[in-house]
C-alpha cells in the first residue's frame, strides 16, 4: 500500500534505503582487500580465510527465505531497522574478532542483517514513492546495490593504508546508527495484509539449497569441482534440497511461495530469469576487473578502486536515468536496449596490458556504463503485475535469484580465468623455439636480462632470463585469459535480452498493461 508522503519525505526514505543497501553491498567486497592482513590475527591460512566471505553470503541466503514473512508480521520499517541494527552490531563483533570461528560466526549473522536490508528496502521504496515513480525508486535502490561492491576494494585499500584491518568493519557503525535513528523517527511502519504462518519446512529446504549452492560455487575451483568428495556432496545436497523444496511447494497447504504468484502473469518469472542473466554478467565483471588491475597491471587496491570509480559513478547515474525513463516509457525496451549494449561492450572488451592508466579508466568506464544498469527497468517490469500482499514474496525471490546469479557469475569468471590462462600459457610456450619469431620477441621484451650478441652468458644470468621469461609468458597468458573471459560473461546478458522479448509491453506510470 502506498501512503501519500510529502515529496521531501519520500526522498528521505530513498536516501535511507540507499545508504542501508550500500552498507550491505559494500561489505561483499571491502573485506577482500584485508583478508591477507587478517590471517595472522585469526591464525588461519588462505583456505580458512575464505570462509569470512562465504559465511556472509550464507547468512544472507538464510535470511532471504523468511524475511518477507517477518516483514508482514512486524512491519516493513521494523524489519529493515532490525536488519540494520543486526548489521551494525555484527560489524563491531567482526572488528573485535580475534579467532576464525568468532569472525565466521559474526559474518554469518551480519549476512542475515544484509538479507533483511536488501529485501525489505524494496518494500519501503514501493510504499514511499507513488506508482508513477516506482521506476525512479528502483533506480535509487540500484544505486546502493551497484555502487557498494564497486567502491568496496578502494575503500578497503584506503582504510587499511592508514588504519588496522578492523577499520573496514567499524566504518559501518556511524552511518548505520545514523540511518537507524532517522528511520525510526521519520518513517512510518507499514505492513502487507498477507498474514499466514511461516512455511518452516519450505524455508529450511530453500535455505539448505542456497547455502550449499553458495558454498560449492565459492570453493569449487579450489577443490577441482567434482573431483572433490566435498563438492560432490554439496552438489547432491543442493540437488536434493531443491527437488524437495519444489515438491513441497506443490503439495504444502501454506507454501513459502504462493502458487498464485505465477498465475497468468509471466512478466514476473521472465523478469526473474532476465535479472539473473544481467546479474551474472555484472557480478562476474566485478570480480574480473579488480583482479586484472591488481594482479596483472600491478596497481594497489586503492589505485584499482580509483580507476574503477568513474565507471561506478556513471553506472549509478545510469541506473537513475534508466529508472526514471522506465516510468515514462516502456521498461521492456529500455531493458532490452541496455542489455544489448552490455552484451556488445563486454564482448569486444579489451584493454592493453602495457597501455596507459587513462586507457584503463576509459575502457572500464564504458563497460560499467551498461553492466547491471538494466536492473531498474527489469525490476519494474517484473514487480508491477504483483499485488500488494505479494510484494514481500516477490522481493524475496528477486534477491534470491540475484544471490544465485552473483555466485554463478563469480564461479564462471574464476573457472574460465584459470582454464584459459593455463591453455594460453601452454600455447605461447610451445611457440618459443630457438630462432623462432616468438623467441626473438621474447628476448627483445626481456631487454637487459637477455644474453649479449655473442650468445654467451653465465649460469646465474641463464636462470634470471628463464625466470623473467616465465613471468613474461604468464603475464601475457593471463592478459589473454582476462580478455577471453569477458565473452562468456557477455552471453547471459544476451540470453536475458531474448527472454524479455517474450514479455508483454508493459507501460510505466503505475504498471498498467497495454
Amino acid at each position: 500500500m502506498h501512503t501519500e508522503h510529502p515529496e521531501w519525505r519520500q526522498w528521505l526514505v530513498g536516501a535511507l534505503v540507499t545508504s542501508g543497501v550500500f552498507l550491505a553491498m559494500v561489505d561483499t567486497t571491502i573485506v577482500d582487500v584485508v583478508l591477507p592482513k587478517m590471517m595472522p590475527t585469526l591464525e588461519t591460512d588462505t583456505y580458512g580465510i575464505q570462509w569470512v566471505v562465504i559465511s556472509y553470503f550464507m547468512g544472507g541466503a538464510v535470511a532471504m527465505t523468511f524475511v518477507g514473512w517477518l516483514a508482514d508480521r512486524i512491519g516493513h520499517r521494523n524489519a529493515y531497522l532490525a536488519g540494520l541494527l543486526i548489521f551494525v552490531a555484527m560489524s563491531v563483533a567482526c572488528g573485535e574478532a580475534r579467532t576464525l570461528s568468532a569472525m565466521v560466526t559474526a559474518r554469518f549473522v551480519q549476512g542475515i542483517g544484509e538479507g533483511f536490508l536488501i529485501t525489505t528496502g524494496l518494500l519501503l521504496l514501493y510504499e514511499a514513492f507513488p506508482p508513477e515513480q516506482h521506476g525512479l525508486a528502483l533506480g535509487l535502490y540500484g544505486v546502493g546495490g551497484a555502487f557498494g561492491p564497486a567502491v568496496g576494494p578502494s575503500l578497503g585499500g584506503l582504510l587499511t593504508e592508514h588504519f588496522h584491518w578492523p577499520s573496514v568493519f567499524f566504518i559501518n557503525v556511524p552511518l548505520g546508527l545514523l540511518t537507524a535513528l532517522v528511520l525510526w523517527l521519520m518513517v512510518k511502519n507499514e505492513r502487507s495484509s498477507s498474514g499466514g504462518r511461516l512455511d518452516v519446512v519450505g524455508a529450511a529446504l530453500l535455505s539448505t539449497a542456497l547455502v550449499s549452492f553458495v558454498t560449492l560455487t565459492a570453493k569449487g575451483q579450489e577443490k577441482e569441482w567434482l573431483n572433490s568428495d566435498f563438492i560432490l556432496t554439496l552438489v547432491l545436497v543442493c540437488g536434493a534440497a531443491t527437488i524437495g523444496f519444489l515438491l513441497w511447494e506443490l503439495l504444502a497447504p501454506n507454501p513459502l511461495i504462493p502458487r498464485t504468484l505465477f498465475d497468468g502473469r509471466h512478466e514476473f518469472p521472465l523478469g526473474l530469469i532476465a535479472g539473473t542473466g544481467s546479474a551474472v554478467t555484472s557480478f562476474g565483471m566485478l570480480l574480473v576487473v579488480p583482479l586484472y588491475l591488481e594482479r596483472l597491471r600491478g596497481y594497489t587496491a586503492l589505485e584499482a578502486g580509483l580507476i574503477m570509480l568513474p565507471g561506478s559513478i556513471a553506472a549509478a547515474l545510469m541506473l537513475l536515468v534508466a529508472g526514471a525513463c522506465s516510468d515514462r516509457l516502456r521498461p521492456k525496451w529500455i531493458a532490452i536496449t541496455i542489455l544489448f549494449l552490455a552484451f556488445c561492450t563486454n564482448w569486444v572488451f579489451r584493454t592493453p596490458l602495457d597501455g596507459p592508466r587513462s586507457a584503463a579508466v576509459w575502457d572500464f568506464f564504458v563497460v560499467s556504463l551498461f553492466g547491471g544498469t538494466s536492473m531498474a527497468p527489469i525490476l519494474l517490469l517484473s514487480m508491477a503485475p504483483l499485488r500488494e500482499h505479494e510484494r514481500p514474496c516477490g522481493t524475496m525471490l528477486v534477491n534470491i535469484t540475484r544471490l544465485v546469479a552473483a555466485s554463478t557469475g563469480t564461479a564462471l569468471a574464476v573457472s574460465t580465468l584459470s582454464s584459459k590462462q593455463a591453455a594460453f600459457y601452454v600455447g605461447l610456450a610451445s611457440r618459443i623455439d630457438a630462432g623462432s619469431t616468438g623467441a626473438r620477441t621474447l628476448l627483445g621484451a626481456l631487454g637487459s636480462a637477455a644474453p649479449d650478441a655473442t650468445g654467451w652468458f653465465d649460469t646465474p644470468t641463464m636462470h634470471r632470463v628463464m625466470a623473467a621469461g616465465r613471468t613474461l609468458l604468464e603475464a601475457h597468458a593471463a592478459s589473454y585469459a582476462f580478455y577471453s573471459v569477458t565473452k562468456p560473461l557477455a552471453v547471459p546478458s544476451l540470453a536475458a535480452l531474448v527472454v524479455l522479448l517474450f514479455a508483454r509491453n508493459l507501460k510505466g506510470q503505475g504498471g498498467a498493461i497495454h
